[in-house]
């Protein structure tokens, strides 16, 4: 190739390209780091945008190139090393790399230091460029350069008079301060370079995200990126494949498609969640408008007034509100099925809706103490079947069924929570009719474990013993527990029958554990045979102060 031509073409060059150049072979290093070819390395520089400062006086054209545009270490050689000194010209990987630099506290060289102090005093002057390591360093000192420190002291013994000293150092402040000022130049042009770059990637990575989201919308995922709000496009954009500076391709998207999709997968079943929580509460409230335009006053039938939020356990209204998202459901629609000849049939479909729930939950909690019952259907017959509020906190009454249909706390207004996205089908009924439903559950109510404690304790098969047969059980039991100074368990122990005994177990031991481990039985059975009809004088009615329930407890007891 004619060297003109090929002297157009370097002249276009990046300085970190002409570097790159001149490393390839021992030719071309010849011919660039010839300084007759200066002006090829000015006329690259000038080309830069932002524009690089002049050269500085302590640097050539290829050294001004290497330390702008290569990141190596000049002690190691080592890639990305960020330290730069821009005083020296050079970049580190840590100060005290390859011994190029010399670190002392405070001063220069004490020799140099406190000659110049001897001779001069405290002249004030900076007469040789120093530099501080980073602030994460672990070095607290001054890096001088061992050469320029060297240089200086020969030069200072060759001087013989105080004004030729005097003088000399001047010229080394006035070295000093331009190179300062050559150094802020060249740091800020770095830092402009870093910003622009910053900005470059910034740029490149909004552009990807923007196409992958535009990509997502011809698709089908539309809904899910308006659904997913600031805080879930934030998740997308930190993505490992998505938050890249590189402008998106055809191949890079079908390399991450699937890991986006998947991504995305999870916000539609959010979406498709939230719309049926949604449609399923603008239903409950077309239930309970039709329930207040047709019944002002409210109805009642067999003493019980089913609300609007008992009403959505009814299976006709329950069929309404849990149909698919296609089916349309208006007020009509519920106002059709509230009819006077109706009601008693409904009250009957709640009442064994309730009962159901009652069913699993005594199941549940006698197979989890280990007790199998053999016909499930009649478990709220069995002995044991007595539960015990934890609607609210305060209320430790216990009830059987049906007498649980009337106790106030399962329609506690207070408890009116929902998930924020997921259906959750009893929540959104007490939300909208503002806790005005009668709910029973786990967290409500359970089976009071002392009624499971006296039926083990009388010899009875839990799981098939009825409370029928425990009434005519002839047993009585006596507490053998030890008396704690807060029970205020009296001595000599009374005779109770199985129902004074829950009730003495209950209020007068009830911050016992019920799973303790006694030494002797926590019950003992003092009588087998039918007991006879006491006499007046020899029924004594035993008042327990209770401390859950802030009132006075009377049960039945048998004297002897």
């Amino acid at each position: 190739m004619p060297l003109d031509i090929l002297m157009e073409i370097v002249v276009l060059l990046h300085p970190r390209d002409l570097l790159n150049l001149a490393r390839t072979s021992k030719e071309w290093r010849a011919f660039l780091m010839n300084r007759r070819q200066e002006p090829l390395w000015k006329a690259a520089r000038t080309q830069q945008e932002p524009t690089l400062p002049d050269l500085p006086p302590f640097l050539s054209e290829p050294a001004y190139a290497n330390l702008m545009f290569f990141k190596d270490c000049s002690g190691c050689l080592k890639p990305n090393a960020n330290n730069i000194y821009w005083e020296f010209g050079m970049r580190l990987c840590k100060p005290e790399c390859s011994g190029l630099l010399s670190l002392y506290y405070r001063t220069s060289h004490p020799d140099v230091h406190y000659t110049i102090e001897r001779e001069l005093g405290d002249t004030g002057y900076t007469y040789l460029a120093c530099v501080y390591p980073p602030p994460r360093s672990r070095h607290l000192l001054r890096a001088y350069l061992p050469s320029e420190l060297d240089d200086f002291r020969r030069r200072w013994q060759n001087l013989s008079t105080k004004e030729e000293k005097l003088h000399f150092l001047q010229e080394c402040h006035e070295a000093v301060r331009k190179r300062t000022a050559i150094c802020k130049q060249l740091s800020k042009w770095d830092a402009t370079r870093k910003a622009d770059r910053s900005d470059e990637l910034a740029t490149l990575k909004e552009e990807r995200f923007s196409a992958i989201q535009r990509r997502l919308a011809d698709e089908g995922w539309d809904k899910e990126l308006d659904f997913m709000g600031l805080a879930g496009l934030q998740r997308l954009s930190s993505l490992k494949c998505v938050k890249k500076s590189v402008k998106l391709t055809d191949k890079m998207w079908s390399n991450m498609h699937k890991e986006v999709i998947e991504y995305m997968q999870e916000y539609r079943t959010k979406r498709l969640s939230y719309e049926r929580r949604a449609l399923v509460e603008r239903r409950i409230k077309f239930l309970r408008d039709a329930y207040d335009e047709r019944f002002t006053t409210g109805i009642q039938h067999d003493g019980i007034k089913l609300s609007p939020g008992d009403l959505a356990y009814v299976p006709a209204f329950a069929e309404l509100l849990e149909a698919g998202n296609d089916v349309e459901v208006s007020e009509r629609s519920f106002l059709l099925l509230m009819t006077q000849e109706r009601w008693p049939g409904y009250v009957s479909q709640w009442k064994e809706h309730i009962k159901g729930r009652l069913e699993r939950i005594a199941l549940a909690d006698l197979t989890g103490n280990g007790v199998q019952v053999d016909d499930a259907r009649s478990v709220l017959q069995l002995a044991v079947a007595q539960f015990r509020c934890r609607a609210r906190d305060g209320c430790k009454e216990d009830m059987r069924w049906p007498d649980i249909l009337s106790h106030p706390c399962f329609r506690f207004r207070a408890l009116r929570t929902r998930p924020v996205i997921d259906l959750d089908f009893n929540a959104s009924v007490k939300f909208v009719c503002k806790g005005d439903v009668f709910l029973v559950n786990r967290e409500s109510t359970q089976l009071h474990p002392a009624a499971l404690e006296v039926v083990v304790a009388c010899g009875q098969n839990p799981g098939k013993v009825t409370y029928e047969e425990m009434q005519a059980c002839p047993m009585q039991l006596v507490c053998n527990r030890e008396p704690w100074f807060y029970s205020r368990c009296a001595r000599p122990q009374p005779l109770l029958d199985w129902r004074a005994a829950i009730e003495h177990r209950r209020t007068l031991h009830s911050s016992d554990p019920y799973n303790n481990r006694w030494k002797e039985a926590p019950w003992k059975v003092v009588a087998n045979e039918p007991a006879e009809q006491p006499e007046a004088s020899n029924v004594v009615e035993v008042v327990c102060d209770s401390k859950e329930q802030g009132e006075p407890v009377s049960s039945r007891i048998l004297g002897v």
